[in-house]
């Protein structure tokens, strides 16, 4: 099954839409909700990158043990550094 050119121009539209997103949350003073959005922004754009370019939506295959281990070790490399963080202490106080 092969994407067209509309289909990867869509996918570019929409990565370009969500960069924009993302540079423009990064201006907003959001306050304590900024990293959750901007995860999700980077998530969806993960999303797009997956299903149209790496050509996930289809039946399962190999490919999708691929790409869930690299979600695996995402998740392990992000849990690994909340852990550091959470963990230390000594951090200077903000004025």
């Amino acid at each position: 099954m092969s994407a067209g050119p509309l289909t990867y121009a869509i996918g570019w539209l929409a990565l370009l839409l969500l960069l924009g997103l993302s540079l423009g949350s990064a201006f907003l003073h959001l306050g304590a909700v900024a990293p959750a959005v901007q995860f999700a922004i980077a998530a969806t754009q993960a999303a797009v990158v997956f299903i149209m370019f790496m050509r996930l939506k289809g039946r399962p295959s190999l490919k999708w043990i691929f790409a869930g281990a690299g979600f695996f070790w995402l998740l392990l490399l992000y849990g690994l550094s909340l852990t550091d963080y959470a963990t230390r202490t000594g951090f200077p106080t903000q004025p």
